[in-house]
């Protein structure tokens, strides 16, 4: 994916700064081969039109490296190669990270599993398949307070669905049920104001795909984080509060 812009211009003058001298395309083939264990082998690289920035490809994907091959940017991310640590991570996690309380808390479907001291709140599409699997997860997780809320976008049936869910006196009931794929019936003519809230957060937050998860610190995660990874994610944010 090509870098953007103002990235690539602020890469150029980092690179040019004094600390990346010209290296031959070789060298920097060799030394991206070398700092990866291997594991990125380069079938193609050239110079781009910024100073310093050369462009790589390797097994059909393209990135971009500085001269010294150690600093990839890869899909908007930068990566140091030698210790793969994304040097990205933080400034995004800043950027997309939402307070809890500023959630529209009141309008979630809460439930407690055992002490509930670590909190988390799900953003689902019961059309979504990985909602589905995400959704039984996260029902096994102890010691925490769930927030499920109702985020039909993914088609209009989404939303029926979620009116339905709404609409019921057993509201949480009826949403667990759908979440597990089944189609009740029921009212769909009542007070929805609640529903179009947590929209409307949705849009102001730019939440774009389901799953989406807000923990406890407040920090975001979309789609299917694998569940030891989320673990830890959890524990962590529980420790930050």
């Amino acid at each position: 994916m090509k870098p953007r812009p103002i990235l690539a211009i602020a890469l150029a003058a980092l690179f040019a700064s004094g600390s990346a001298l010209a290296q031959s395309p070789a060298t920097i083939r060799a030394n991206i081969e070398r700092l990866t264990g291997g594991k990125v082998k380069v079938d193609q690289i050239q110079a781009t039109p910024a100073p310093g920035i050369y462009q790589v490809i390797s097994d059909g994907e393209v990135f971009y490296t500085d001269a010294s091959g150690r600093f990839g940017i890869i899909g908007g991310t930068m990566l140091d190669m030698q210790t793969r640590q994304d040097l990205t991570a933080d400034t995004m996690n800043r950027l997309t990270s939402v307070p809890f309380s500023s959630l529209p808390l009141r309008h979630a479907i809460k439930e407690v599993h055992g002490n509930g001291s670590r909190q988390v709140a799900l953003f689902e599409d019961p059309n979504c398949p990985i909602c589905r699997v995400f959704t039984k997860f996260v029902d096994q997780l102890d010691d925490v307070t769930v927030y499920r809320f109702m985020f039909p976008v993914i088609d209009p049936s989404s939303q029926a669905l979620a009116r339905t869910a709404w609409c019921s006196p057993d509201r949480a009931g009826t949403w667990k049920a759908i979440m597990a794929g089944r189609r009740p019936t029921g009212n769909q003519d009542c007070d929805v104001s609640g529903l179009v809230e947590i929209l409307k957060f949705g849009e102001k937050h730019r939440i774009q795909n389901t799953p989406t998860v807000f923990l406890g610190n407040g920090k975001r995660l979309v789609g299917a984080t694998p569940p030891e990874q989320f673990v830890a994610e959890l524990d962590a944010s529980g420790k930050a509060q």
